[in-house]
């Protein structure tokens, strides 16, 4: 039976066919908008997580939605309502990493029971440094976390937070999590989704796990300790201090130091992770500098001691409130350790064969450093294979730094053998030849020996006799004059503000200068007498056969030479001046270090009186002196 409606319809179908046509359009519109609302709003339909009773690290990524609180204004109501509740997005890629921020993180997520049974499941927030973790469900079911809350008052007692999450037979469980910082930290959100046998199981292996590298570590501290300490090595004790420190970090990073160690501190609980992964980059930079010798080439060295200031700018940020600046520049630290392997390259094409172990170690060590830091600044996932690389790596190098130390003590032994070796055939061709050219190779071997004395009495710098030959010889000419009873003098000479031309100009300037100087005063001086350096920029001249005023007017001729002198570098002219004490030994009852200690008077008298000038040492203090001698 047809209703009165559908007659109207039907008649105005057949006298308006236009008006029939314009609302067949219509409607097909009308379904299309249709369509793409109910298309689009599955789209943004949050997938479900169906729960099983044999789950082991369900990994809850694409079924995340996050909505980030960066002014940590959000309260669980008003997340659930407009127009909160529609600005929550999947994670970027998949990708639950958000690198160093101070933002808070909602999570949520949706679990499904498909079962006939109620079942448990345990959520995990993997990342055990969050300082504030809630957790909440629509029934209205709270539970708080974070490493400011002592484990034992947790939901669960485990480094990581965990919430144990009862889902209804055939029912659907919405969960929310809540995380956020004091100060901005790493902003690792990945949840992960286990059943409580199943995250047992997980957890034992887990503490297997970081057990046999923290034992591997014990054994290899333990192992270089003796061999440090029988061999005395610098080497072996920064590498145990550097793996004593790694295993430190490992506990602070892992969340285990806070369980076992300092759970009674929330401020060490935030600070241990960045102290200890310094301490163990900075340790690991001094055993590189030890164990390659890279105090031979200054801009390396130079380069290898900047990455200090990293750790001090990094701690300064820390104690200043600035957790996040400290975080970023110990992982801008940690990716500069990818250097040391090409450090080790340069050094073993040097000629340090010993090195091949430690650039293999280091390039294993700065791979993993490399996936520590891309994963903790959010460029590539966090799962098993990043989170553990770092210790996996660790362990690995540790190994193999162990074999490179031995390997250097093996290339010792060799260099020694080798030299031994050279030394005893040496002596076998000398041996043979001895016969025959007797004369010669013992003129030879006088000539050397001469040579090999001349060396080691000789200021590597300037050529004239170091302090300690000066005193040697000086004290021999002393026995001279007082045997002879001949005059005997000395002046003590001091360049002025020599210490202003290295800080202005460089230490190779100030080099420059104080060879062509010291190449002048020894023109002016006779043969007979003893040149010899003192200190960085002083000097002592013991003059034979010289009284007091002669050896006051050599000084004055010295000063007068080297105010006229001016040295070329470069661009650059550098001027000089001295200051000169000179006093006679009384050869009788003076020794020469007394003697050298009056001259050292004047010559403080002469920088009193404006430096460039000459001070005599008084007959008074030479009476004084010796009679300060007699009273002792």
């Amino acid at each position: 039976m047809e209703t009165p409606g559908f007659s109207i319809n039907s008649h105005r179908q057949m006298d308006h066919q236009c008006w029939a046509d314009h609302s067949c359009g219509f409607a097909a519109r009308l379904v299309v908008l249709l369509l793409v609302l109910l298309i689009s709003t599955f789209c943004q339909a949050q997938p479900l997580i169906h729960l099983s009773s044999s789950m082991a690290d369900v990994s809850t990524g694409m079924s995340v939605r996050y909505l980030e609180d960066a002014d940590h204004a959000y309260t669980l109501e008003q997340v659930r309502r407009e127009p909160q509740a529609s600005r929550f997005a999947p994670l970027p890629d998949g990708k639950s990493n958000f690198g160093v921020s101070g933002s808070g993180f909602w999570l949520r997520i949706d679990l499904k029971n498909s079962g006939d049974e109620p079942l448990v499941s345990l959520l995990e927030v993997v990342h055990p440094h969050w300082d504030h973790v809630t957790f909440y469900t629509d029934g209205g079911a709270v539970q708080s976390g974070g490493d400011h809350l002592p484990i034992a008052n947790r939901a669960v007692a485990a480094e990581s937070n965990l919430y144990p999450v009862t889902t209804p037979s055939g029912g659907v469980q919405r969960v929310w999590v809540h995380l956020s910082y004091n100060q901005p930290g790493l902003a690792e959100t990945k949840l992960s989704l286990w059943t409580p046998d199943e995250f047992a199981q997980h957890y034992a292996k887990r503490y297997f796990l970081i057990g046999s590298f923290i034992g591997m570590g014990v054994l290899v501290v333990f192992y270089n300790l003796l061999i440090g300490y029988s061999t005395r090595m610098p080497e072996y004790i920064w590498y145990t201090l550097y793996i004593m420190a790694a295993m430190m970090a490992l506990l602070a990073n892992t969340g285990l130091g806070y369980r076992y160690l300092w759970q009674g501190s929330t401020e060490f609980v935030d600070l241990a992770p960045i102290l200890f992964s310094l301490l163990t980059l900075v340790l690991a930079t001094q055993f590189t500098r030890s164990f390659l010798n890279t105090r031979g080439s200054q801009n390396i060295d130079r380069l290898l001691q900047s990455l200090f200031v990293f750790a001090a700018l990094a701690m300064l940020c820390y104690l200043f409130g600035e957790r996040g600046y400290a975080l970023k520049l110990t992982l801008l630290y940690a990716l500069a350790t990818v250097l040391f392997p090409l450090i080790g390259i340069w050094r073993y094409k040097k000629g340090r064969s010993d090195a091949r172990f430690y650039v293999l170690g280091w390039s294993v060590w700065s791979l993993a450093m490399l996936i520590a830091v891309t994963r903790n600044v959010g460029l590539i996932p966090a799962d098993f294979v990043t989170n553990f690389s770092p210790p996996l790596g660790f362990c690995i190098e540790g190994v193999l730094l162990s074999l490179a130390l031995a390997d250097r003590i093996n290339y010792l032994k060799q260099q020694k053998e080798a030299a031994e070796l050279l030394h005893i055939t040496h002596l076998q061709q000398e041996q043979e030849e001895l016969e025959r050219l007797v004369s010669e190779r013992t003129a030879a071997l006088e000539q050397a020996m001469k040579q090999a004395e001349l060396l080691a009495q000789t200021d590597s710098l300037t050529g004239v006799l170091n302090r300690r030959a000066f005193y040697e010889l000086g004290e021999k000419e002393l026995e001279r004059a007082r045997r002879y009873q001949t005059p005997l003098a000395v002046v003590m000479i001091d360049l002025d503000m020599f210490k202003q031309i290295n800080d202005n100009h460089g230490h190779a300037t100030g080099d420059r200068v104080l060879i062509a100087a010291i190449n002048l005063l020894q023109t002016l001086t006779r043969s007979a007498d003893l040149f010899g350096r003192i200190g960085g920029e002083e000097f002592a001249l013991l003059m034979p056969q010289t009284h007091l005023h002669e050896a006051a007017e050599l000084a004055e001729r010295l000063r007068a030479a080297l105010e006229g002198l001016e040295v070329c570098v470069a661009a650059l002219t550098v001027r000089v001046t001295a200051s000169f004490g000179v006093a006679a030994i009384d050869v009788s009852n003076e020794s020469l270090a007394e003697a050298m200690g009056r001259s050292d008077e004047a010559l403080y008298r002469a920088k009193a009186h404006g430096r460039n000038c000459v001070e005599l040492a008084s007959a008074a203090t030479i009476k004084n002196a010796a009679l300060s001698q007699t009273r002792t």
